[in-house]
C-alpha cells in the first residue's frame, strides 16, 4: 500500500512540475542604460510558481521514500 501511494506521489509531482512549467511565464523586465546604451533583461517568476515547485519537491521526496522504504515485518509475542 505504501508503494502504491509513493508511485502516485511521484507521478503527481512530475505532472505538476510539467504543468506549471507550461502555465507560468516569467515577467520580463527590460532596462536600458542611456549612458552605455546597454539593455539589461531580467526574468522573474511569480511567488506561486516557487511555492508549487517547493510543494512538488516535497511530494517527490516523500514519494521516493515510500517507494524505496523496506517493509518491516511485525512480530507478535
Amino acid at each position: 500500500m505504501k508503494r502504491a501511494i509513493g508511485i502516485f506521489l511521484l507521478a503527481q509531482a512530475l505532472l505538476t512540475y510539467l504543468t506549471i512549467k507550461m502555465m507560468y511565464t516569467p515577467f520580463i523586465v527590460k532596462t536600458l542604460n542611456r549612458d552605455t546604451e546597454v539593455m539589461t533583461v531580467s526574468y522573474s517568476y511569480p511567488l506561486m510558481y516557487w511555492l508549487i515547485c517547493i510543494a512538488s519537491g516535497i511530494m517527490l521526496i516523500v514519494g521516493m521514500y515510500l517507494v524505496f522504504a523496506k517493509e518491516r515485518k511485525q512480530t507478535f509475542n
